[in-house]
């Protein structure tokens, strides 16, 4: 369901763009019913600039199904670098219900799947919106393990264990190369007491000796 908006050149730079395109959209389409749900999807370019506009979902007055295969269709076909979920509420409501979080889990993880992030979801009323992006939910659902698939989780599990064994190995290199570096520090340090102690006894004056070997008058008195 393809709507007739002329969106050359518009960029999305943050959810009130969203907003205004998103209103523009209703205003054109009067056919569209606005007592129902509807589900569009934006593909974006790596420019942010918008590459299509897609009505893929038209629900009921408090829901919408919406198919992971339905949202990916044309964003890939583009060659999109990232999508925006957005939806209306006809109650006038902007905030996010249970059933659109959950949605939006769904679907960042089978864009995700498909190197076609979801970047933000936007939830439009007549007067306001809310931004999963802008009010950190998109954020917390992307750390959200639900719908991760069993064989990511594996590969996540590999990556961590790789960095920690890593993190492990620069530590134990960081300790042995102080400990060899401390052991050198003290076998000079060694040496160069036995220097000032024959310099003592051939009664040499202090005040060279501490020149010469870098080591205060006490350090030289508690030699004697």
């Amino acid at each position: 369901m393809k709507l007739t908006v002329n969106i050359e050149k518009l960029a999305i730079h943050h959810a009130s763009d969203i907003y205004e395109i998103m209103q523009l959209i209703l205003k054109r389409e009067k056919k569209l019913n606005t007592a129902k749900e509807h589900f569009w999807v934006i593909a974006l370019n790596n420019a942010n600039k918008i590459l299509n506009i897609e009505l893929v979902s038209i629900g009921s007055t408090s829901n919408t199904i919406v198919k992971p295969m339905e949202v990916l269709s044309i964003p890939l076909q583009k060659r999109a670098v990232g999508v925006v979920l957005v939806h209306n509420h006809p109650s006038n409501r902007p905030e996010p219900s249970e059933e659109d979080k959950d949605v939006t889990d769904r679907l960042i993880q089978a864009c995700k799947l498909m190197n076609t992030p979801v970047l933000d979801h936007v939830i439009i009323t007549e007067n306001s919106y809310y931004s999963f992006k802008s009010s950190g939910l998109l954020e917390r659902l992307e750390a959200s393990l639900k719908y991760v698939l069993p064989y990511e989780l594996e590969r996540q599990f590999h990556d961590e264990m790789q960095e920690e064994l890593k993190r492990i190995e620069r530590e134990t290199k960081k300790k042995i190369k102080e400990s060899f570096e401390e052991g050198l520090k003290h076998g000079r340090k060694q040496e160069i007491e036995h220097l000032a102690k024959q310099m003592l006894q051939d009664r040499t004056p202090i005040e060279y000796i501490a020149k010469w070997t870098g080591l205060s008058e006490q350090e030289l008195e508690d030699l004697k």
